[in-house]
């Protein structure tokens, strides 16, 4: 159902450049992070070839960089898939994931993420003990 879609990949990619962002600025660890997680995804990683996902989260990750009108392109990306709650679902988790990826989340990631589950309808306290 969701592999090979174009669109889940792309907002699985947008969620974690978002994630990423929060902060203001990108780090290559939080560029690499984001590449593996987003790549991990089994159902991306059957779906997709890896230079594939490298080149959407790429994409998303310049778009999280471009100021306003990128961050609002990349919640218009998750709220492509909004209307399927298996794929917002896993959006989710994987910015969950990204953010999780150092250690902690920060005010700024948590706030991010609060964001993220709003546009997929989901309710983030579900979600912090899994």
């Amino acid at each position: 159902k969701m592999s090979g879609r174009k669109d889940f990949l792309e907002a699985v990619c947008a969620a974690n450049a978002l994630v990423a962002a929060s902060d203001g600025e990108i780090s290559d660890d939080e560029i690499k992070t984001s590449v593996a997680t987003v790549s991990a995804n089994p159902v991306l990683a059957g779906g997709f070839k890896a230079a594939e996902i490298s080149r959407t989260m790429d994409t998303m990750l310049k778009r999280a960089q471009s100021g306003r009108s990128g961050r609002m392109g990349l919640y218009k990306e998750i709220e492509d898939v909004a209307s399927q709650p298996d794929m917002g679902e896993m959006v989710y988790l994987a910015a969950l994931d990204c953010a999780e990826a150092d250690g902690s989340v920060g005010d700024k990631e948590r706030a991010t993420l609060n964001e993220i589950a709003k546009k997929l309808s989901l309710d983030p306290k579900k979600y912090a003990n899994v």
